[in-house]
């Protein structure tokens, strides 16, 4: 799934969030000529996507820095519809 995300003022980057189970790979989907401001655009559109998935436990965030920006996250989370496992919970 893709969308452009026009945060900021920026309509040209193109975000990429790849979905497999409980994980989610938001980046842009060019990877070179990032504009300055790739961090606010992806953390923009990863809180984008929390709006539309409430109820959403993330576990854990990987980013990808470039330059000392982040420029992509590697999300782990729990649906709210899947029941847990009592090991789960800890």
């Amino acid at each position: 799934m893709s969308f452009r995300h026009e945060g900021n003022g920026e309509g040209k980057t193109v975000i990429n969030f790849l979905e497999r189970g409980n994980y989610i790979l938001i980046s842009p989907r060019n990877a070179t000529n990032l504009p300055a401001n790739i961090a606010i655009i992806v953390n923009r559109a990863f809180l984008d996507w929390m709006k539309k998935h409430p109820g959403i436990r993330i576990r854990a965030v990987l980013p990808i820095m470039q330059d000392g920006q982040t420029t992509a996250l590697h999300v782990w989370y729990d649906r709210p519809d899947v029941a847990m496992t009592k090991e789960e919970k800890r």
